[in-house]
């Protein structure tokens, strides 16, 4: 049986061959189990992010779209990116106390500037303690 590191080099090595802009980072690799025993996040809040979540208010039930994409939504695996992003978010909303709308409005400030599959990922966010930049 070949360990996950033996198949991650056979894919990356096979897929060279046919795309040069293969990235191995965005393999589709990591459970939502898998990732929350890795980051120490619960599960249901790596499923929300990843997922959306339906929840109850005055206007009746609404839905929350998921802050991450993962690289094939039908299969609802995460990449090594996704991992990150989700580590950085953890950090932004626990660490920094910053809501999650808060987020999701600076996600799509910068995503308008700087087009990215991975916004917490790829750039810098700055904070003051109550908005992020």
């Amino acid at each position: 049986m070949k360990t996950r590191l033996q198949c991650s080099q056979i894919m990356k090595q096979k897929a060279a061959v046919f795309d040069k802009h293969f990235d191995v980072r965005e393999v589709s690799s990591y459970g939502v189990m898998e990732a929350a025993h890795y980051l120490r996040i619960p599960r249901t809040t790596i499923r929300d992010w990843v997922s959306g979540r339906h929840y109850h208010s005055n206007a009746g039930v609404r839905f929350s779209k998921p802050i991450i994409q993962v690289p094939d939504p039908a299969v609802k695996l995460l990449s090594f990116m996704n991992l990150v992003e989700i580590h950085v978010l953890d950090a932004i909303r626990r660490k920094h106390d910053i809501p999650l709308e808060k987020v999701r409005t600076a996600m799509n400030s910068l995503s308008r500037q700087f087009p990215s599959r991975h916004p917490l990922a790829d750039q810098e966010f700055v904070t003051d303690g109550l908005n992020l930049f």
